[in-house]
C-alpha cells in the first residue's frame, strides 16, 4: 500500500489494472452477495409485514363477524399458525365451547395453546398464563385436581391466579400444609384487596378444617 501512494499516476493505474485483472471476479460475485442480501432482506421485511397485516385484517374480521366466526377462526389457524392471532382465536374458540357446555372441546383447544406456547420460550408468556389458568379452572370444576398441579409443575414464574388454583387443588386433595404454603404465596403476590380477602378466607377456612 505504501508503494501504491509512492509511485506515479501511471504506475497507479497499472497497480489497480492488475488488481482489478486478478480480482475481478471475486468482486463481482462479492458485489452480487450484497446487492442480493440488500434485496433479500427488503422482500423478508416487506413480506412480514404483508403477513402481519393480513393476519390482523383477518382477526379484525373473526372478532366482528356475526355469523360464520368460526370458520374464520379456522381459515387463521390454517393461514397463520405460528402467530398471536392464531393464539387468540384458540383462546377465544375455548371460552365460547366452555360457556357452551363442551368443556373437553375448550380443554383440547387450550392444551393447544399451551402445547405451542411451551415450545418458544422459557421466560413469562401472558397468554400461556392465560390459557394454563384458564385450563386449571375447568379442571378445579371437574375436582381434576392432580392435573390442575400439574399445570403449574414447571412453571418458574407463578401469578397470585396460579398460586391459588394450586392451593385449591391441594385443598381438594386434603394437602392442607401445602395448599396453606400455596394461598400465602398468592396473597405475597396479590395487590387486589378483593383477592387478598377472599385468600384470607381460604386460609382461615384451612386452619378450622385442620383443627376437625
Amino acid at each position: 500500500m505504501a508503494n501504491f501512494f509512492s509511485a506515479s499516476q501511471e504506475e497507479q493505474q497499472e497497480i489497480l489494472l492488475n488488481f482489478w485483472q486478478t480480482y475481478k471476479y471475486l468482486l463481482i460475485v462479492g458485489l452480487m452477495l450484497i446487492v442480493l442480501v440488500i434485496v433479500g432482506r427488503d422482500y423478508y421485511q416487506s413480506a412480514s409485514l404483508e403477513k402481519n397485516l393480513d393476519s390482523a385484517t383477518q382477526y379484525q374480521e373473526y372478532i366482528e363477524a356475526e355469523n360464520d366466526q368460526s370458520a374464520i377462526g379456522d381459515d387463521i389457524l390454517q393461514s397463520y399458525p405460528a402467530t398471536i392471532y392464531s393464539d387468540f382465536v384458540l383462546l377465544n374458540e375455548a371460552k365460547k365451547n366452555y360457556l357452551q357446555g363442551q368443556s373437553n372441546i375448550a380443554i383440547d383447544l387450550l392444551k393447544s395453546v399451551i402445547e405451542n406456547k411451551q415450545l418458544d420460550s422459557n421466560e413469562f408468556d401472558p397468554i400461556l398464563a392465560t390459557a394454563q389458568t384458564r385450563l386449571a379452572k375447568i379442571y378445579l370444576e371437574q375436582k381434576n385436581y392432580d392435573e390442575v398441579l400439574n399445570i403449574f409443575e414447571s412453571n418458574g414464574d407463578m401469578t397470585s391466579s396460579m398460586h391459588e388454583l394450586n392451593g385449591d387443588a391441594h385443598n381438594g386433595l386434603n394437602q392442607f400444609n401445602m395448599a396453606r404454603t400455596s394461598f400465602m404465596l398468592a396473597l405475597q403476590s396479590s395487590t387486589n384487596q378483593t383477592a387478598r380477602a377472599l385468600i384470607n378466607m381460604k386460609i382461615s377456612d384451612l386452619e378450622s378444617e385442620e383443627v376437625e
